[in-house]
């Protein structure tokens, strides 16, 4: 029987009798209106058989089945059919975008313990949500749960174990937070859906801010962000280390200066803050050298101040050594590991090599010169020239002749000329000393004088050495005795240092004009104003007559070289007073510098540089490579190749290495003469495109085996790092523009609570019409028949 109905009604998956499913009408009329239509009905069917003749009885059923004939056509008119209605909910779905950034790293966040110290912001995101388990739990049941992780853009996190984290965080290594791009991305993954909130947890670092598009979709749609502060609401300041630069190479029982720079960022900052600074020998533990440095409020617009510090040591041990910088703030420091530097010098142990030509005797030469004949470490040869008097020499080695060839000139690693003619050179003789320094890094000392000094000097292939031009100086000396005090220059450079070693640098005797033997009788006047743009003045003279300042004391870089000018030749008077100390001091300490570059180049195949050390990203990278092997340079090589390899972080996979082919100088331009190029200088501009620390070295089949290599630390602009201060203050903001609230890790329980149901009910109705069905036509012409035979069987037409 229901089989046959089914067939009737012409149903497909419907069936009478299935739960929930109900007759109804397409048309649906009120109850009033049925009463209405079944009363016309039956009147109007009554009216038509009312004045018939015939039975009453009969009449009547006819009556009732016209009625229910015209019910009938109303009711398939209103559309019966079928109806199965049920209900579907769409689950609300809640967005937990987590920092992945390098910045988590860094240790300002509280300890879950009280009293206990400081953790880092990925540990503390880590300890909320392992703590917070069972409530992430209970929303991925309820709600639909997605995890992103985001640093630049956002990502998929992976749910976690099931059995302590609720996600697998990973690594947090990101160096750019883009907190904006991450919330555009994650609105266009969430489009249609109904979202009940969006939880970010983060310092609140970001590069960029929140698009007006993001912010006006979160209104609309009335999407509340919940905000989870990581790390310390009261700015921590970081102190870091930016630059060492120390000498490759130095003599033992020399003093070794290496120069740190470093820099504080963050708004935690206060006045009178500073850091102590410690050379330590790494393989002993022994600090070498120790100084305190003081950091001035922030004033620039980057919220960074700067300090820099000078360590010396006098190696005795000739070798390599490795020595590091440690850098140790006095206040909280949000990151130790970028407070350390290694740095290391071969300490070498053999005389350095001078020649000393002076044009007359006199006091500062008489003393200079059996300075330089006691002193061991010095295997000097000294000469007194002049055109009209007689040719005199002393010292550890004799000369046959003044040099005369650029081999006999390599012999020397510093050349001084004191008060002496340039007329006792051939010219030839000027150009090789001035190549000796430009190409082979020796250096050059000046001892000035009232005769020749620099006086005679400006017309001759020396003058390009020589700090300052003929207009600044023509060896006037100042009017009265100077006293000598020292720039902030000559401690940079290790030099001038006349002090003990644990001590003062610079006696401050020795400004004390009233002593007497502190009183510099002689001075060339310079004006300042005129240096060469590359000079740097290491000691000032001040005039006890009208109080006055004066270079004493200048260096210039020349070439691979550098050169020096002392503008006085009394120092000889300190003896009066210390004996042969400072005078010692002051001498040898300029010569070793000197003799610090030519060490650097001595001995060494290819000398490689990389200008600037420490770029941001985009930025050029100066890349040269020098060769100093006759062997190498007589195989003029065109070109030379070189690789940048960047430093592997901690869990990151070997980055490829990137090619340079750096071009050989000089070479377009010999070749169009017909003739071998003669420089041996190749260089290309390289611009790195990612952030890290890069070593360059040589990759030429000519160079295996060849020893050298540069350094470039490259950074982005806005690095992670740069800036480790977390922001509170603008997650704070964000969730109060979109009606969410700030929910600290400790109360992250309780987010549960804060979010809204979002959720969607639907619902959804199948149904299959009756009207056109076999049922509804045998009904319909069932009628019909059945009226009409009761119609026949009256007698009725």
């Amino acid at each position: 029987m229901s089989e046959l109905l089914t067939r009737l009604l012409d149903l497909e998956s419907l069936r009478l009798g299935q739960e929930g499913v109900v007759f109804g009408l397409a048309r649906p009329l009120p109850a009033w209106a049925w009463v209405l239509i079944v009363a016309g009905a039956l009147a109007w069917s009554g009216s038509t058989y009312a004045r018939l003749t015939g039975q009453l009885a009969a009449r009547i059923g006819l009556v009732v089945l016209r009625a229910l004939l015209l019910v009938l056509v109303v009711v398939l008119i209103c559309g019966p059919r079928l109806v199965h209605r049920h209900e579907e909910v769409d689950q609300d779905w809640v967005v937990t975008l987590v920092d992945r950034s390098a910045s988590l790293t860094i240790g300002d966040a509280p300890s879950d313990a009280v009293g206990g110290p400081r953790q880092s912001r990925d540990a503390q995101l880590s300890s909320a949500l392992r703590t917070t388990k069972a409530m992430w739990d209970t929303l991925a049941a309820q709600r639909t749960l997605l995890w992103l992780g985001f640093d630049r853009g956002a990502f998929d996190l992976q749910r976690g174990d099931g059995v302590v984290d609720p996600v697998e965080l990973g690594e947090a290594s990101g160096r750019r937070t883009a907190l904006g791009v991450a919330l555009d991305q994650m609105l266009a993954r969430a489009a249609a859906r109904p979202v009940a909130g969006v939880v970010v947890m983060s310092d609140g670092r970001s590069a960029d801010g929140v698009s007006r598009a993001a912010m006006r979709r979160l209104a609309a749609d009335r999407i509340p962000v919940f905000v989870v502060p990581l790390g310390s609401e009261k700015p921590v300041s970081d102190v870091q280390v930016t630059s060492v630069d120390g000498p490759r190479v130095a003599y033992a029982a020399d003093f070794a200066p290496v120069v740190v720079e470093m820099e504080r960022v963050g708004a935690g900052q206060a006045a009178g803050e500073g850091a102590t600074v410690r050379l330590i020998d790494t393989l002993t533990g022994q600090t070498l050298d120790e100084q305190r440095v003081v950091f001035s409020p922030a004033g620039d617009t980057e919220g960074a101040s700067q300090a820099t510090a000078t360590l010396t040591t006098r190696p005795e041990i000739a070798g390599a050594q490795q020595w590091s910088v440690e850098v140790i703030p006095d206040g909280d420091d949000l990151l130790a590991s970028n407070n350390v530097a290694d740095v290391r010098v071969e300490i070498v142990d053999r005389p350095m090599r001078v020649l000393f030509i002076d044009g007359y005797p006199r006091w500062e030469q008489r003393y200079l010169r059996n300075l330089l004949l006691r002193e061991r470490s010095v295997n000097a040869s000294t000469l007194i020239l002049a055109t009209d008097r007689r040719y005199l020499q002393e010292g550890d080695t004799e000369l046959e002749r003044l040099p005369v060839s650029p081999e006999e000139w390599a012999a020397y690693d510093a050349i001084v000329l004191g008060d002496v003619s340039p007329e006792v050179f051939t010219v030839e003789q000027l150009e090789q000393l001035r190549e000796h320094v430009a190409t082979r890094g020796a250096g050059l000392l000046w001892s000035a004088g009232p005769g020749s000094t620099p006086r005679l000097w400006f017309d001759t292939p020396l003058a390009d050495l020589l700090p300052f031009p003929s207009a600044a100086c023509d060896g006037t000396p100042v009017v009265g005795s100077v006293v000598m005090t020292p720039s902030p220059e000559a401690e940079r450079l290790g030099v001038l240092r006349l002090g003990e070693v644990d001590g003062e640098a610079w006696p401050t005797v020795l400004q004390d004009p009233s002593v007497g033997w502190s009183l510099l009788r002689y001075a060339q006047a310079i004006d300042g104003a005129q240096l060469k743009p590359t000079a740097q003045v290491l000691a000032y003279g001040t005039s006890i007559a009208d109080g006055r300042t004066t270079p004493m004391v200048l260096s210039m870089r020349f070439g691979a070289g550098r050169s020096l000018y002392v503008a006085t030749d009394e120092i000889w008077r300190w003896r009066y007073g210390r004996g042969e100390l400072l005078f010692e001091r002051f001498w040898l300490q300029l010569l070793r510098m000197l003799g610090r570059d030519r060490l650097a180049r001595s001995g060494a195949a290819v000398v490689m540089t990389a200008s600037p050390k420490r770029v941001v990203v985009e930025q050029p990278v100066r890349v040269s490579l020098e060769l100093l092997d006759q062997y190498l340079v007589d195989l003029e090589l065109a070109s030379i190749t070189v690789q940048a390899q960047r430093s592997r972080e901690p869990g990151e996979a070997e980055a490829p290495a990137i090619e340079l082919t750096l071009e050989r100088v000089g070479a377009a331009v010999a070749t169009a003469r017909g003739a071998a190029p003669e420089s041996a200088s190749y260089v290309a501009t390289w611009i790195p495109a990612e952030p890290g620390r890069w070593t360059i070295r040589p990759d030429e089949a000519d160079l295996v085996g060849v020893e050298a290599s540069a350094e470039v630390q490259v950074v982005l602009p806005d690095d992670e790092l740069r800036h480790p201060e977390a922001d509170h203050a603008a997650l704070a903001d964000l969730a109060a523009r979109t009606g969410g609230q700030v929910v600290l890790p400790g109360d992250l329980g309780r987010l549960a609570e804060l979010l809204p149901n979002r959720e969607r009910r639907r619902v959804l109705e199948q149904s299959e019409s009756l009207w056109d069905t076999p049922l509804a036509m045998l009904l319909l012409f069932g009628l019909l028949t059945v009226e009409w035979v009761g119609r026949r069987a009256i007698r009725l037409a």
